[in-house]
């Protein structure tokens, strides 16, 4: 009862805030100007895993983009706006804004951003590229409905890109702050597979200089870099994120001698930048990873050996996966880490998925080791009016009272609703450290003027097509990465409850693929080990399963809003930094984790929407293997170690989600806070004229006509 009261009372001041805010919202559509063609894209939900509640109301026009929402973080009111168009060839911006800060050197990550709060302009010509911007670097939130940023620090920068002769390019980045930065860049590109870089400069008042090489041809690819820099380098100075930088020698060689066989090695040195909490750490990873295709059967194999200020840890991942009549899948994984402190552990990962028809397939998972197996069941329904899925599985709840049982049987559920006129129902359920079963549930609807929706039963997001890129994302441990942002062919997905990734696209074709961490759904830290250059999409029986290795790296936690906010587990938009207990994040099974002294282990990660997990109904179920940032507490009782490393890609600046089709579920989500900048034109709807302009981010790739 008093759960139901506390948990009422919430919600009662959620709709009284939403109620208040109404008039505005209102007000915004009376007066958002006439067009031939606008939008409206309404979004409102509750959400006891991210402690938040609100909504928010987005209008796209033919030449803008305005976005405004309201919420309680905890029991604190915040605001989220963002408004974006184009006037004289300068596209003017205004609100919470993701901001890129890249530079010709990152050849292993390409996506290093901050979020703010101001005005921005931004213009471009064949040659030159310009950005501006003053207002105040921010602390953001984020749920799958619900955006909302305060301001931090007044900032201000100038962002320059000219294009010289012989294939040099000049870049300069300068942020006048209470800590300044000022890095000037030149690269050299003869062609596309070849680039060098040169940088230097200060960051955060730090001295930093830095020189790349990046080379590909169709046997071989090579990356490298050196970096020297500050202990206490960083490119801006900001609560959140926190991103690991490369530092001294990184390099990664992958050889291509066949097709069916293909093997990389790589080292690389990573920084990660002080808090107030922690000091200056730097991690060296060493790696080697192999995969074949023999005869229909896939193998893959992976070592790494990583090396901390808290001492040396490796591990082992080897696997098999098989596929017959298109009908039935099987696979088998053996997993073996040691850890710096504490005995190794070793488990073997089994998983059969049985497709009974295109819409309907069902899995068995047994996990054994260390002493102790657990079995899991799931299934999943594809459907265009209705997606469900549910897992039923055995959790270890590392904090249960003594006279409790440490072990919990749950079902893990998802669902997506879709009804007529463009309304779609999304609700999804996760367990926290404790036991408890924690819920997010949201609405979202669109509305047009100016055009015409289609009605009768037709599908808002098409057919289905019948070419698939599949995979799978796993840490260095070969535990499989929930949540994972990735994108193909221009289109973002994310990874599953299992690790795996699953598209459809128009026809056969090669794409490029991304592996985008600064849009992952869950919280987490990594660095890019082994990814494939592109992918091709086949039929579904005979598509490739693709492989990405990330390495788990420390960061620093997200901002807190607010002292009142309540901690919250799993959630990577506002968990307090002094407030949250860190926990490894792994699988809903009966294994755990013994990285901390006594064993612990974290509960399952949060589904993402019905909407993004359906696409993956019919990709091949992997092992549900134990996921997540390991930590332990040194013997002599200094602060937590959290071993691994961190890369990002490049930064998606169009936040949209795909409103149509029961296959489509491909989402594209602004990072935690992030006020989803007009970065692209609205999503073409069904008898929709096509729109004459599309938006370019600040900073980001040049404008084009359609």
């Amino acid at each position: 009862m008093k759960w139901f009261d506390h948990n009422a009372g919430r919600l009662l001041r959620a709709f009284c805030f939403a109620l208040a805010a109404l008039p505005l919202i209102l007000c915004s559509l009376a007066l958002a100007p006439a067009a031939s063609a606008q939008a409206f894209k309404l979004q409102g939900g509750t959400s006891t895993l991210f402690d938040g509640h609100g909504g928010s109301l987005e209008v796209r026009g033919a030449n803008y983009t305005g976005r405004l929402g309201f919420g309680l973080i905890g029991d604190r009111p915040h605001v989220g706006f963002f408004f974006a168009t184009k006037w004289r060839n300068i596209l003017w911006t205004a609100g919470d804004q993701l901001i890129p800060f890249t530079l010709p050197t990152d050849v292993f990550s390409h996506s290093y951003y901050f979020l703010a709060r101001g005005a921005g302009a931004a213009w471009k010509d064949g040659h030159n590229a310009v950005f501006l911007f003053a207002g105040a670097t921010s602390k953001g939130f984020a749920t799958p409905f619900l955006n909302l940023a305060e301001a931090d620090t007044g900032t201000a920068l100038l962002f320059y890109d000219r294009k010289l002769p012989r294939d040099l390019r000049f870049v300069s980045r300068n942020i006048l702050s209470r800590r300044q930065t000022s890095i000037q860049s030149l690269e050299w590109s003869p062609g596309e597979r070849f680039k060098f870089g040169l940088s230097a400069g200060l960051g955060n008042n730090q001295r930093h200089w830095a020189t790349s090489f990046d080379f590909v041809r169709t046997w071989i690819e090579v990356q490298a870099s050196y970096t020297h820099a500050g202990d206490s380098f960083r490119r801006i100075c900001v609560e959140a994120p926190v991103v690991t930088e490369t530092d001294r020698e990184n390099i990664r060689i992958e050889f291509k001698p066949w097709r069916v066989l293909q093997f990389a090695v790589s080292r690389n040195n990573y920084l990660a930048p002080p808090d107030s909490s922690q000091p200056v750490e730097r991690a060296a990873v060493n790696g080697f990873s192999a995969w074949s295709t023999l005869a229909g059967l896939h193998l893959h194999g992976s070592f790494f050996d990583s090396r901390t200020q808290g001492g040396r840890s490796r591990a082992l991942n080897v696997g098999a996966r098989r596929g017959w009549w298109n009908r039935v899948e099987a696979s088998v994984n053996y997993l073996r880490g040691a850890p710096a402190r504490g005995p190794a552990f070793h488990s073997v990962v089994s998983t059969v998925r049985e497709v009974i028809t295109p819409r309907l397939s069902f899995s068995q998972t047994v996990t054994s080791g260390n002493g102790q197996t657990s079995i899991a069941f799931g299934g999943n329904f594809l459907s265009n009016l209705l997606t469900i899925g549910v897992e039923y599985q055995t959790i270890y709840v590392p904090f249960a009272t003594s006279n409790q049982s440490p072990f919990k049987q749950v079902i893990a559920a998802n669902l997506r609703l879709r009804l007529t006129s463009g309304m779609e129902v999304n609700g999804s359920t996760d367990v926290t450290p404790f036991g408890q079963v924690r819920y997010t549930a949201y609405a979202t609807g669109f509305a047009y003027r100016g055009v015409s929706y289609p009605s009768g039963g037709a599908s808002a997001g098409g057919r289905i097509h019948n070419f698939v890129v599949r995979g799978r994302v796993r840490d260095a441990e070969g535990q499989p990465v929930r949540g994972a942002a990735l994108k193909i062919d221009n289109e973002v997905v994310f990874t599953d409850s299992q690790g795996e990734f699953f598209t459809r696209l128009k026809k056969a074709k090669d794409c490029e693929i991304d592996v985008l961490l600064d849009q992952f759904i869950l919280p987490g830290s990594f660095q890019v080990l082994s990814a494939p250059k592109s992918v091709r999409a086949a039929r579904e029986e005979t598509a490739e399963m693709y492989e990405v290795v990330l390495m788990r790296t420390p960061v620093a936690g997200p901002a807190n809003l607010g002292p009142t906010a309540a901690p919250v587990f799993g959630s990577g938009t506002n968990a307090q930094n002094d407030t949250v207990l860190r926990v490894p994040r792994l699988a809903l099974s009966g294994r755990f984790s013994r990285r901390w002294f006594s064993p612990v282990m974290a509960p399952r990660m949060p589904l993402k929407s019905a909407a993004a997990d359906s696409r993956h109904g019919r990709a091949s179920n992997k092992a549900k293997i134990p996921v997540g940032s390991y930590i332990y507490y040194p013997a002599d009782g200094s602060g937590p170690v959290d071993l691994g490393a961190v890369k990002v890609r490049h930064v998606e600046w169009n936040v949209q989600r795909h409103p149509g089709g029961a296959d489509s579920g491909k989402r594209q989500r602004g990072l935690a806070g992030a006020a989803r900048p007009a970065t692209g034109p609205a999503k073409r709807v069904a008898s929709q004229p096509r729109r004459a302009a599309k938006h370019d981010a600040p900073g980001a790739g040049p404008q084009h006509k359609r």
